[in-house]
């Protein structure tokens, strides 16, 4: 089981609007630090939330097009690896493969290491693409 920790939630007031819990059409932002969740309130209006949600838009449209990537680099990635190995005499077929797999395992180690999840599929991709390139015309 993990390690219980003792998190703080606090709230604290906007710089720019300083709003609060006091109006129904406030909004409310959730984050958390190394010490507890904070709580920030924002008026409709604020230029503080606005932009954060502006970078928030930007984050998403960003993921959604490295996720598009990914679902078109990856299968022909992938397709390259397999006739790669194909290709390759069997005393010589390791070769490439165990650096493609040594970097997707060092990369797990990193992502475990800072609890961030396990390699996705564009990581996976960009992998492949390194190791297994699209043949140039």
């Amino acid at each position: 089981m993990p390690d219980q920790v003792d998190r703080q939630v606090r709230t604290v007031p906007c710089p720019t609007c300083q709003a609060g819990p006091d109006r129904a059409t406030n909004t409310l932002v959730v984050s958390s630090d190394e010490v507890g969740i904070i709580e920030t309130w924002h008026t409709p209006d604020c230029a503080d939330h606005l932009e954060w949600e502006r970078q928030v838009q930007i984050s998403v449209e960003e993921v959604r097009r490295e996720q598009e990537w990914a679902e078109v680099t990856f299968p022909a990635a992938s397709a390259r690896l397999q006739e790669a190995l194909r290709a390759l005499p069997v005393e010589q077929r390791a070769t490439p493969f165990v650096a493609a797999l040594a970097e997707v395992v060092e990369l797990q180690a990193i992502k475990q290491a800072g609890r961030g999840g396990f390699v996705g599929l564009e990581e996976w991709a960009q992998i492949l693409e390194r190791h297994f390139p699209p043949a140039q015309p």
